[in-house]
């Protein structure tokens, strides 16, 4: 009878089931370690679970402001004249900074200056002429509200400072409300204003720390203290007239936000060994921790109900 493997073949594999052999060798001094690691490994485990912490973080952009810094704007629509000066110029008070073009005013000016002289004129030559005494007390309050008019088209610098970034040039027509030029006091300081997520408001508290990473250094971080929070939680709309109108095209605003300032620390930064100065305008990405909750909540979310009911 035909059989399907030779018979060599059976009895060598005979052979080899009837001598013992151990398909796996354990010891027992490996086996004692081994439980030890894994004991170890599990009250590490039920340590972080108790002890580490899963943070949750209000992050929203952020934005450099030059506190003690005036934008000088045209209260009306002008056309530049002539611009007095250049950026880095030190000014003083009163100094003439941008001449608008007044040519009606100053003719206005000019001729009611010339009619009161000459009507002071007459008055010195008849000082018993009561009529020339009221026409001259007349032409006198004219020649000072044709004069108020035309300083209101000199932009002056209504405190001393530095000259920052004039945005005008001569011949340039300007529109109520555009931003002329910056001047920046000699007490200018920086701080940055953060426009985070509204939700968080009632877990963002004054003290806190406060992460600001500028655009462009990511490895660059800022550590600063939280110094007021704004009471209201504003739409894109407010929050970008707070900022200015300036800097609100710099970056979008989504959604309800609350406004969160910080002061820095300096008016510079260093990054990769260089020192760089603040500036106006700079913006980035800001985050500050809100909540921290024990990793166990993660695993097990029923725990927190039981814990707080505990406790």
């Amino acid at each position: 009878m035909a059989t399907l493997f030779r018979k060599e073949a059976v009895e060598h594999q005979r052979k080899r089931m009837a001598a013992r052999s151990d398909l796996l060798r354990i010891s027992s001094g490996s086996t004692a370690w081994m439980f030890r690691i894994l004991c170890a490994a599990l009250v590490v485990s039920l340590f972080f679970l108790v002890v580490g912490k899963l943070s949750e973080y209000a992050t929203g952009p952020a934005v450099v402001r030059i506190e003690g810094r005036t934008t000088l704007t045209a209260d009306r629509p002008a056309l530049v004249s002539k611009v007095k000066v250049a950026p880095g110029d030190r000014v003083k008070q009163g100094d003439l900074l941008v001449q608008l073009y007044a040519s009606e005013e100053a003719a206005e000016y000019e001729a009611v200056s010339q009619e009161f002289n000459d009507q002071l004129s007459k008055l010195l030559n008849s000082p018993d002429d009561v009529t020339a005494r009221e026409a001259l007390v007349s032409l006198r309050m004219r020649r000072d509200l044709a004069h108020s008019r035309l300083d209101q088209r000199s932009l002056r610098a209504p405190h001393d400072g530095v000259v920052g970034d004039v945005r005008v040039r001569p011949g340039q027509m300007l529109e109520a409300g555009m931003s002329v030029l910056e001047l920046a006091g000699d007490q200018a300081s920086a701080t940055v204003i953060a426009m985070l997520p509204g939700r968080y408001r009632p877990l963002i508290k004054s003290g806190a720390a406060l992460r600001f990473e500028i655009e462009g250094f990511h490895r660059r971080t800022q550590e600063l203290e939280i110094s007021s929070v704004a009471d209201q939680v504003v739409g894109p709309a407010e929050a970008a007239r707070y900022i200015g109108r300036d800097l609100s095209d710099a970056f979008p605003v989504q959604g309800p936000v609350v406004l969160v300032q910080a002061a820095l620390p300096a008016d510079y930064f260093e990054a990769e060994g260089t020192r760089f100065q603040y500036a106006h305008g700079m913006h980035g990405r800001a985050e500050t921790v809100v909540r921290d909750e024990p990793v166990a909540y993660a695993f097990l979310p029923g725990l927190r109900q039981w814990v707080e009911r505990v406790w």
